[in-house]
Protein backbone atom coordinates (compact mmCIF):
# COMPACT_ATOMS: atom_id res chain seq x y z
CA UNK A 1 0.00 0.00 0.00
CA UNK A 2 3.18 2.56 0.34
CA UNK A 3 4.28 2.62 -2.98
CA UNK A 4 0.59 2.26 -4.22
CA UNK A 5 0.37 6.32 -2.36
CA UNK A 6 3.65 7.45 -3.33
CA UNK A 7 3.02 7.13 -7.08
CA UNK A 8 -0.09 9.29 -6.48
CA UNK A 9 -0.39 13.26 -6.59
CA UNK A 10 -1.49 13.84 -3.31
CA UNK A 11 -4.27 16.09 -4.39
CA UNK A 12 -5.55 14.05 -6.90
CA UNK A 13 -5.90 11.65 -4.54
CA UNK A 14 -7.69 13.62 -2.41
CA UNK A 15 -10.22 14.03 -5.06
CA UNK A 16 -10.52 10.23 -6.04
CA UNK A 17 -11.18 10.07 -1.94
CA UNK A 18 -13.57 12.74 -2.11
CA UNK A 19 -16.24 12.08 -5.28
CA UNK A 20 -15.59 12.16 -8.60
CA UNK A 21 -17.01 15.67 -9.43
CA UNK A 22 -16.72 19.17 -8.01
CA UNK A 23 -19.61 20.93 -6.67
CA UNK A 24 -20.76 23.84 -8.65
CA UNK A 25 -19.64 22.90 -11.80
CA UNK A 26 -20.37 20.19 -14.35
CA UNK A 27 -23.46 17.93 -14.38
CA UNK A 28 -24.16 15.11 -12.48
CA UNK A 29 -22.56 11.53 -13.31
CA UNK A 30 -25.15 9.60 -15.73
CA UNK A 31 -25.25 7.58 -13.25
CA UNK A 32 -27.31 8.89 -10.36
CA UNK A 33 -31.07 9.72 -11.07
CA UNK A 34 -32.85 12.06 -9.51
CA UNK A 35 -36.65 12.59 -9.80
CA UNK A 36 -37.64 15.70 -11.61
CA UNK A 37 -37.13 18.99 -9.47
CA UNK A 38 -35.00 17.74 -7.04
CA UNK A 39 -31.32 18.46 -6.53
CA UNK A 40 -28.50 16.66 -4.79
CA UNK A 41 -25.69 18.15 -2.09
CA UNK A 42 -22.65 16.51 -1.32
CA UNK A 43 -20.42 16.66 1.64
CA UNK A 44 -18.21 14.70 3.71
CA UNK A 45 -16.74 13.95 7.41
CA UNK A 46 -13.92 15.13 8.83
CA UNK A 47 -11.53 13.86 11.81
CA UNK A 48 -9.35 15.57 13.38
CA UNK A 49 -8.08 12.31 15.15
CA UNK A 50 -7.47 10.31 11.92
CA UNK A 51 -5.53 13.77 11.00
CA UNK A 52 -3.43 12.80 14.40
CA UNK A 53 -3.41 9.37 13.34
CA UNK A 54 -2.27 9.25 10.42
CA UNK A 55 0.39 12.10 11.56
CA UNK A 56 -0.58 15.34 9.35
CA UNK A 57 -1.75 18.77 10.41
CA UNK A 58 -5.16 18.46 11.11
CA UNK A 59 -5.88 22.76 10.46
CA UNK A 60 -3.81 22.47 7.07
CA UNK A 61 -6.00 18.85 5.88
CA UNK A 62 -9.12 20.92 7.10
CA UNK A 63 -8.28 23.45 4.96
CA UNK A 64 -7.92 21.61 1.90
CA UNK A 65 -10.90 19.62 2.26
CA UNK A 66 -12.88 23.08 2.20
CA UNK A 67 -11.24 23.85 -0.74
CA UNK A 68 -12.89 21.21 -2.55
CA UNK A 69 -16.30 23.26 -2.62
CA UNK A 70 -17.87 21.45 -0.05
CA UNK A 71 -21.20 23.12 1.36
CA UNK A 72 -21.70 20.87 3.94
CA UNK A 73 -19.51 19.11 6.46
CA UNK A 74 -19.52 17.01 9.47
CA UNK A 75 -17.85 17.54 12.35
CA UNK A 76 -17.18 15.66 15.40
CA UNK A 77 -17.29 16.15 19.04
CA UNK A 78 -14.85 13.62 20.42
CA UNK A 79 -15.40 13.18 24.15
CA UNK A 80 -11.63 11.66 24.71
CA UNK A 81 -10.58 15.34 22.65
CA UNK A 82 -13.30 17.94 24.59
CA UNK A 83 -13.34 16.49 28.16
CA UNK A 84 -9.69 14.96 29.06
CA UNK A 85 -10.15 14.98 32.43
CA UNK A 86 -13.35 14.85 34.06
CA UNK A 87 -15.50 18.52 34.47
CA UNK A 88 -12.57 19.94 32.87
CA UNK A 89 -13.64 21.20 28.95
CA UNK A 90 -11.39 22.09 25.82
CA UNK A 91 -13.48 23.44 22.71
CA UNK A 92 -10.11 24.79 21.02
CA UNK A 93 -10.03 22.40 18.25
CA UNK A 94 -13.76 22.08 18.27
CA UNK A 95 -14.01 25.93 17.89
CA UNK A 96 -11.02 26.46 15.12
CA UNK A 97 -12.76 24.23 12.87
CA UNK A 98 -16.58 25.83 13.24
CA UNK A 99 -14.83 28.94 13.05
CA UNK A 100 -12.97 28.33 9.59
CA UNK A 101 -16.61 26.50 8.19
CA UNK A 102 -18.50 29.92 9.10
CA UNK A 103 -15.49 32.02 7.08
CA UNK A 104 -16.08 29.54 4.20
CA UNK A 105 -20.09 29.47 4.27
CA UNK A 106 -19.84 25.92 5.08
CA UNK A 107 -23.15 24.38 6.62
CA UNK A 108 -21.91 22.24 9.90
CA UNK A 109 -23.59 18.95 10.98
CA UNK A 110 -22.07 18.35 14.24
CA UNK A 111 -22.02 14.45 15.95
CA UNK A 112 -22.46 14.18 19.78
CA UNK A 113 -22.39 11.47 22.20
CA UNK A 114 -20.41 8.62 23.12
CA UNK A 115 -20.40 7.29 19.90
CA UNK A 116 -19.70 9.68 16.98
CA UNK A 117 -17.38 8.78 13.27
CA UNK A 118 -14.00 7.32 13.10
CA UNK A 119 -13.42 3.72 14.41
CA UNK A 120 -13.73 2.29 16.92
CA UNK A 121 -16.74 5.21 17.25
CA UNK A 122 -16.65 4.84 21.43
CA UNK A 123 -14.26 7.68 22.44
CA UNK A 124 -14.21 7.67 25.79
CA UNK A 125 -11.78 9.59 27.45
CA UNK A 126 -8.96 7.69 29.73
CA UNK A 127 -10.62 8.53 32.92
CA UNK A 128 -13.90 7.27 32.37
CA UNK A 129 -12.65 4.42 30.93
CA UNK A 130 -10.47 3.65 34.06
CA UNK A 131 -13.57 3.67 36.26
CA UNK A 132 -16.10 2.19 34.74
CA UNK A 133 -16.99 -0.91 32.65
CA UNK A 134 -16.88 0.08 28.76
CA UNK A 135 -16.41 -3.14 27.23
CA UNK A 136 -18.68 -5.51 25.12
CA UNK A 137 -21.94 -6.86 25.67
CA UNK A 138 -25.26 -8.10 25.05
CA UNK A 139 -26.88 -5.15 26.52
CA UNK A 140 -27.29 -1.79 25.78
CA UNK A 141 -24.38 0.08 27.00
CA UNK A 142 -26.40 2.96 28.74
CA UNK A 143 -28.40 0.47 30.36
CA UNK A 144 -25.54 -1.87 31.95
CA UNK A 145 -23.30 1.11 33.12
CA UNK A 146 -26.00 3.61 33.81
CA UNK A 147 -23.54 6.37 35.28
CA UNK A 148 -21.84 6.13 31.88
CA UNK A 149 -24.89 7.55 30.39
CA UNK A 150 -24.95 10.21 33.31
CA UNK A 151 -21.68 11.25 32.26
CA UNK A 152 -22.55 11.06 28.56
CA UNK A 153 -25.78 13.58 29.37
CA UNK A 154 -23.51 16.11 30.83
CA UNK A 155 -21.11 15.64 27.95
CA UNK A 156 -23.67 16.63 25.49
CA UNK A 157 -25.05 19.37 27.73
CA UNK A 158 -21.72 20.89 27.98
CA UNK A 159 -20.86 20.50 23.98
CA UNK A 160 -24.24 21.92 22.82
CA UNK A 161 -24.39 25.00 25.48
CA UNK A 162 -20.78 26.07 23.91
CA UNK A 163 -21.99 25.43 20.07
CA UNK A 164 -25.23 26.02 19.57
CA UNK A 165 -24.80 29.86 18.49
CA UNK A 166 -22.03 28.88 16.11
CA UNK A 167 -23.69 30.01 12.98
CA UNK A 168 -22.58 27.19 11.19
CA UNK A 169 -24.28 24.95 12.59
CA UNK A 170 -27.67 23.46 11.14
CA UNK A 171 -27.66 20.03 12.29
CA UNK A 172 -27.26 17.97 15.39
CA UNK A 173 -26.34 13.94 14.76
CA UNK A 174 -27.11 12.37 17.85
CA UNK A 175 -24.53 9.14 18.27
CA UNK A 176 -23.26 7.61 15.27
CA UNK A 177 -25.43 4.26 13.90
CA UNK A 178 -26.24 4.10 18.20
CA UNK A 179 -28.33 1.30 17.70
CA UNK A 180 -26.00 -0.88 15.11
CA UNK A 181 -24.54 -4.16 16.73
CA UNK A 182 -21.03 -4.28 15.01
CA UNK A 183 -18.46 -6.84 15.79
CA UNK A 184 -15.58 -4.28 15.16
CA UNK A 185 -17.14 -1.80 18.19
CA UNK A 186 -17.39 -4.96 20.18
CA UNK A 187 -21.29 -5.59 19.45
CA UNK A 188 -21.50 -1.97 21.80
CA UNK A 189 -25.00 -0.70 20.96
CA UNK A 190 -27.33 1.91 22.52
CA UNK A 191 -31.19 2.05 23.49
CA UNK A 192 -34.11 3.55 22.10
CA UNK A 193 -34.44 5.26 26.05
CA UNK A 194 -31.28 6.73 25.59
CA UNK A 195 -31.01 7.78 22.17
CA UNK A 196 -34.51 9.83 22.59
CA UNK A 197 -33.64 11.27 26.15
CA UNK A 198 -30.20 12.40 23.99
CA UNK A 199 -32.70 14.02 21.47
CA UNK A 200 -35.10 16.10 23.76
CA UNK A 201 -31.45 17.20 25.93
CA UNK A 202 -30.17 18.87 22.56
CA UNK A 203 -33.83 19.69 21.14
CA UNK A 204 -34.40 21.47 24.13
CA UNK A 205 -30.78 23.89 23.93
CA UNK A 206 -30.33 24.18 20.40
CA UNK A 207 -31.43 27.09 18.51
CA UNK A 208 -35.36 26.94 16.42
CA UNK A 209 -33.74 26.34 12.94
CA UNK A 210 -31.13 23.68 14.19
CA UNK A 211 -32.52 20.08 13.51
CA UNK A 212 -32.06 16.39 14.51
CA UNK A 213 -29.73 13.62 12.39
CA UNK A 214 -30.19 9.93 13.33
CA UNK A 215 -27.61 7.48 11.44
CA UNK A 216 -28.31 3.67 10.64
CA UNK A 217 -27.16 1.14 8.49
CA UNK A 218 -28.08 -1.71 6.33
CA UNK A 219 -26.65 -5.51 6.79
CA UNK A 220 -24.41 -7.15 4.17
CA UNK A 221 -25.26 -8.75 1.64
CA UNK A 222 -28.40 -9.72 2.22
CA UNK A 223 -30.10 -6.73 4.64
CA UNK A 224 -31.86 -9.66 6.59
CA UNK A 225 -30.70 -8.07 10.38
CA UNK A 226 -33.94 -7.86 11.88
CA UNK A 227 -32.06 -5.22 14.40
CA UNK A 228 -32.09 -3.18 11.23
CA UNK A 229 -35.93 -2.38 10.62
CA UNK A 230 -35.97 -1.61 14.19
CA UNK A 231 -33.33 0.59 14.33
CA UNK A 232 -34.30 2.45 11.45
CA UNK A 233 -37.39 2.86 13.04
CA UNK A 234 -36.41 4.43 16.31
CA UNK A 235 -34.58 6.85 13.91
CA UNK A 236 -37.56 7.70 11.76
CA UNK A 237 -39.71 8.14 15.08
CA UNK A 238 -36.95 10.51 16.62
CA UNK A 239 -35.22 13.04 14.11
CA UNK A 240 -35.83 15.22 10.90
CA UNK A 241 -33.13 13.45 8.82
CA UNK A 242 -32.40 10.08 8.99
CA UNK A 243 -29.44 9.23 7.29
CA UNK A 244 -28.17 5.77 5.92
CA UNK A 245 -25.02 4.56 5.61
CA UNK A 246 -24.20 2.56 2.68
CA UNK A 247 -20.94 0.42 2.02
CA UNK A 248 -20.73 -1.56 -0.87
CA UNK A 249 -17.52 -3.72 -0.42
CA UNK A 250 -16.53 -4.85 2.50
CA UNK A 251 -13.34 -7.25 3.38
CA UNK A 252 -14.25 -10.46 5.36
CA UNK A 253 -11.14 -10.84 8.12
CA UNK A 254 -8.32 -11.20 6.63
CA UNK A 255 -8.92 -12.98 3.34
CA UNK A 256 -9.23 -12.24 0.00
CA UNK A 257 -13.32 -12.29 -0.21
CA UNK A 258 -15.40 -9.42 0.43
CA UNK A 259 -19.24 -8.68 1.22
CA UNK A 260 -20.67 -6.57 -1.55
CA UNK A 261 -24.73 -5.22 -1.32
CA UNK A 262 -27.00 -8.08 -3.13
CA UNK A 263 -30.63 -7.28 -4.31
CA UNK A 264 -32.51 -7.16 -1.71
CA UNK A 265 -30.07 -4.44 -0.05
CA UNK A 266 -30.94 -1.89 -2.24
CA UNK A 267 -34.20 -2.68 -2.23
CA UNK A 268 -34.77 -2.16 1.48
CA UNK A 269 -32.64 0.98 0.84
CA UNK A 270 -35.18 2.43 -1.51
CA UNK A 271 -38.23 0.97 0.73
CA UNK A 272 -36.68 3.12 3.86
CA UNK A 273 -36.21 6.24 1.55
CA UNK A 274 -39.60 6.22 0.50
CA UNK A 275 -40.57 6.30 3.97
CA UNK A 276 -38.49 9.22 5.11
CA UNK A 277 -40.27 11.17 2.38
CA UNK A 278 -43.20 9.87 2.86
CA UNK A 279 -43.03 11.58 6.70
CA UNK A 280 -41.66 14.66 5.16
CA UNK A 281 -38.19 13.97 6.28
CA UNK A 282 -34.84 14.42 4.46
CA UNK A 283 -33.31 11.12 3.38
CA UNK A 284 -29.90 11.13 3.51
CA UNK A 285 -26.86 9.04 2.49
CA UNK A 286 -24.93 9.63 5.61
CA UNK A 287 -21.84 7.45 4.81
CA UNK A 288 -20.77 6.13 1.28
CA UNK A 289 -17.30 4.63 1.65
CA UNK A 290 -14.72 6.82 -0.26
CA UNK A 291 -12.66 5.56 1.86
CA UNK A 292 -11.39 1.77 1.46
CA UNK A 293 -12.30 -0.45 3.89
CA UNK A 294 -9.16 -2.70 4.16
CA UNK A 295 -7.24 -5.20 6.44
CA UNK A 296 -4.53 -2.61 7.07
CA UNK A 297 -3.11 0.23 8.81
CA UNK A 298 -5.18 3.45 7.16
CA UNK A 299 -7.30 2.89 10.39
CA UNK A 300 -6.41 1.86 13.45
CA UNK A 301 -7.70 -1.52 13.56
CA UNK A 302 -5.26 -2.57 16.56
CA UNK A 303 -8.37 -3.28 19.40
CA UNK A 304 -11.34 -1.74 20.29
CA UNK A 305 -10.05 0.77 22.89
CA UNK A 306 -7.42 1.65 20.37
CA UNK A 307 -8.36 5.03 19.86
CA UNK A 308 -7.75 7.14 16.71
CA UNK A 309 -5.88 9.85 18.24
CA UNK A 310 -2.98 7.08 18.30
CA UNK A 311 0.89 7.08 16.87
CA UNK A 312 0.73 5.90 13.30
CA UNK A 313 2.16 2.43 13.06
CA UNK A 314 3.51 3.06 9.78
CA UNK A 315 5.64 6.20 7.60
CA UNK A 316 3.70 7.80 4.81
CA UNK A 317 5.27 9.35 1.87
CA UNK A 318 5.96 13.07 2.92
CA UNK A 319 3.49 13.97 -0.65
CA UNK A 320 0.65 11.50 1.15
CA UNK A 321 1.27 12.54 4.60
CA UNK A 322 0.93 16.70 3.51
CA UNK A 323 -2.23 15.91 2.04
CA UNK A 324 -6.04 16.03 3.60
CA UNK A 325 -7.09 12.57 4.12
CA UNK A 326 -8.87 13.00 6.33
CA UNK A 327 -11.30 12.90 3.45
CA UNK A 328 -12.96 10.03 5.09
CA UNK A 329 -16.96 9.43 4.41
CA UNK A 330 -18.61 11.10 1.90
CA UNK A 331 -22.73 11.88 2.66
CA UNK A 332 -25.20 13.42 0.71
CA UNK A 333 -28.21 15.25 1.73
CA UNK A 334 -31.05 14.78 -0.83
CA UNK A 335 -33.98 16.52 0.84
CA UNK A 336 -36.89 14.64 -0.22
CA UNK A 337 -35.37 11.72 -2.39
CA UNK A 338 -36.71 8.74 -3.84
CA UNK A 339 -35.11 7.28 -7.20
CA UNK A 340 -37.14 4.87 -8.94
CA UNK A 341 -33.75 3.27 -9.64
CA UNK A 342 -31.90 1.23 -6.88
CA UNK A 343 -28.66 1.32 -8.58
CA UNK A 344 -28.56 4.87 -8.65
CA UNK A 345 -28.18 5.21 -4.94
CA UNK A 346 -25.31 2.68 -4.96
CA UNK A 347 -22.45 3.80 -3.24
CA UNK A 348 -20.07 3.20 -6.18
CA UNK A 349 -21.60 6.84 -7.80
CA UNK A 350 -19.01 8.44 -4.66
Amino acid sequence: MASFFQVLNPRHLLRQLAIPLLLQSGPLPSRIKLPAGQTLTWGTTFSQLQCRYLGIDYRDAFRQICDLGFKQIRLCSYWNEIEPQQNQYDFTTLDWLLEESEKRGIEVILAVGMKVPRWPEFHFPAWLNERFDTGPGEIALDQRSPVIAEHTIRFVDAVVNHIRHASAIRYWQIENEPFTRLEITGGRFLSSEFVRQEVELVRSLALPQHKILLTGSISLPLANAVEDEVAFQDCLSLANAVGINVYSKVPIGQSQYYLEPQPPFWQTLQTWQSQIVARGKAAWIAEAQAEPWEPNQLVALQGMHHPSSSERPFSFSPGFRSTAHALVDCFLDCPGRNSADPASNSADNC
